[in-house]
């Protein structure tokens, strides 16, 4: 029976790679014995895997040390030049050695630097993660900066005229805006700066861009007129202000999302249950889980938002919506003949280079399976090929058939999103969507 399981045993190693099959030591002994005991000291090197990413000390037979995985030492790497068990410092004079353990080769040097400091990433990573450590301690600074600030108070005084369950949802959004200032605060502390590194009004005009979008749609115009004019904008792995993008991705890397993208779903929650409040009688607002959302630890309570310096608001100019409408988009393809039995009674459908606007138009109008409603709702059509926009037209109506529906309107051939990127691109060849108007 023994023999029977070891032979099954070893069967399983060789069908599935059992860990001890992939473990370093095993795969390379003669590279295992390069692994630093001292400098690797705390970790178990003998269970340490072919693959890992861990980053451990090295020491070649002439003493040189260094830092890098295992899945890397064991890489059949070019500047080995076919040495398996070739030293980093020994062949690879061309290089510049990060503290961190990263690399950068240098094909044109002959010359072998070890830095004392790590690379562009790592340092960013660094950075960041003293900022986030930072955080916690910067929400008494952030809650009195909001105290203070007439922008802010303008703001939640403009809400609460505007936005139905405006109390209903403050706390949410009150603690929105201390995690971002806070991050401030502590970018303030870390790098030991004076001042914060963005403009007050700029910084909270950032925030409230992003609470309006998650407001409803017919709150944000009249809101809009109580965000500064020098509104910053939050992207996904930028912070608005003298800061590289490095510090963006590093902040995310780390889980902290600049952009907090659950929040607009937290606001509607709220929202949607005080809606329902109206029918139904009892019930407490849905919990809002911050846990791991990086919104610093500080107490909500009511403050009289009018004690700001309204002096300061004197000259406030509010930032201006820009124009946007509605429209659809079609993507048309090359040039092809029609169904014999086409509704519009067309020969071809399709883009072609020599069309006049009024034959492009006449080709791309319809029939789509467009809802009528997004029809009637828009006041343009794209007509798109090869995701640029080749012809605009307004639009008047349209026309019902058993396959779709068929849209009226003239074309506009001097439309300035003529020849411009398709503002709603998507995969569908349809699309229904707010755009920009330039």
């Amino acid at each position: 029976m023994c023999g029977d399981d070891e032979r099954r045993g070893a069967v399983m190693v060789e069908r599935f790679g059992i860990t001890a099959r992939m473990r370093f030591k095993d795969e390379h002994p003669e590279l295992f014995q390069q692994l630093h005991r001292a400098r690797n000291a705390g970790i178990d090197l003998d269970s340490v895997t072919a693959s890992s990413h861990e980053m451990l000390w090295w020491r070649c037979p002439v003493g040189h040390e260094w830092r890098e995985t295992p899945l890397q030492r064991r890489s059949h790497a070019m500047w080995k030049k076919g040495d398996l068990h070739a030293c980093l410092y020994c062949v690879a004079p061309g290089c510049l050695v990060y503290s961190c353990g990263h690399r950068r080769f240098r094909r044109s040097e002959s010359t072998f630097h070890v830095l004392a400091h790590p690379c562009d990433k790592c340092e960013s990573t660094e950075h960041a993660q003293l900022i986030l450590d930072a955080l916690d301690d910067s929400a008494a600074a952030a809650v009195r900066l909001l105290d203070e600030s007439p922008f802010y108070a303008k703001f939640c005084g403009k809400a609460a005229e505007t936005v139905e369950w405006w109390e209903e949802i403050f706390p949410l959004v009150e603690a929105y805006f201390v995690r971002m200032v806070s991050v401030y605060v502590a970018i303030q502390t870390v790098e030991h700066r004076p001042t914060l590194s963005e403009p007050t009004s700029s910084l909270l005009g950032a925030c409230m861009l992003r609470i309006l979008d998650a407001l409803p749609q017919d709150c944000r115009e009249e809101m809009h007129s109580a965000v500064p004019e020098d509104a910053g904008q939050f992207h996904s792995t930028h912070l608005p202000g003298r800061h590289t993008v490095g510090v963006g991705w590093a902040l995310k890397k780390l889980g902290f999302d600049i952009l907090d993208t659950p929040l607009p779903d937290d606001l509607k929650r709220r929202a949607q249950f005080c809606e329902r409040q109206r029918f139904s009688a009892t019930g407490e607002l849905p919990p809002v889980n911050l846990a791991d959302r990086h919104y610093p630890a500080f107490i909500h309570l009511p403050r009289d938002r009018e004690k700001g310096a309204v002096s300061e608001l004197q000259g406030f100019r509010a930032k201006q919506l820009p124009p946007r409408m509605t429209a659809l988009r079609v993507a048309l393809g090359e040039s092809s003949p029609a169904d014999t039995d086409d509704p519009l009674g067309r020969t071809h459908v399709g883009y072609a280079r020599d069309l006049t606007p009024q034959e492009l138009w006449e080709r791309g109008r319809g029939i789509w399976r467009f809802r009528a409603d997004h029809v009637a709702a828009s006041k343009i059509v794209l007509l798109v090929h090869d995701k640029t926009v080749v012809l605009v037209a307004s639009i008047t109506g349209l026309t019902l058939h058993r396959g779709g529906l068929a849209i009226l309107g003239e074309p506009l051939p001097d439309h300035p999103l003529t020849g411009k990127p398709d503002p709603l691109h998507t995969p569908n060849p349809l699309a229904y969507g707010t755009i920009g108007i330039p």
